[in-house]
Formats: C-alpha cells, structure tokens, sequence
C-alpha cells in the first residue's frame, strides 16, 4: 500500500503520515501527473494493483478499507487478476 498526495508541500504530507501513524510509504505528485497515470479523476481515489502490477479496480471517493466487506472484495480482485481496467463501486 501506498499514499500518493497530489500537489501538497512535503512537509504537509510528512506530517499527515505522522498524525495518522502510517506505516506505508507517502509518494508526493507535485504536477498531479499520478491522475491520469491510474486513470482517475480525482481524490481520494483507489486504485487497486495485483501482484503483476496490473490495475484491478479503481473506487472514487473514501472507503472504509478495514471493514470485512472491503477486504473481501481487495482478496477477490487480487485473486481474479483481471487486467480488464474496470472501474469497481
């Protein structure tokens, strides 16, 4: 997992990882080039990666990514592999 913040100063995004206690790494897109790089439209947005680097699925806006439903549906797009870019919601 990571954090991509898009156009925000380092020091602002070092200390949002620290006030949320994020153990994942914090990528910094100055020039809001990771938009179209994943295909999304805004944020915060999820973009979810299979093991071959392939995206899965992409879900606009937040989620509550530590509830059964959500980690069920990551094991399920992660072990389908699909490489077919459809948007899930």
């Amino acid at each position: 997992m990571i954090s991509v913040s898009l156009r925000e100063a380092p020091g602002t995004v070092r200390e949002w990882g620290e006030d949320f206690g994020l153990e994942f790494p914090l990528w910094l897109d100055p020039g809001g080039d990771s938009l179209a790089a994943f295909g999304v439209r805004g944020h915060p947005s999820t973009v979810l990666i299979n093991r071959d680097g392939r995206i899965v699925g992409r879900v606009p806006g937040e989620r509550n990514w530590g509830s059964p439903e959500a980690r069920r549906l990551v094991e399920w797009l992660l072990e389908q592999g699909r490489g077919d870019d459809q948007s899930t919601r």
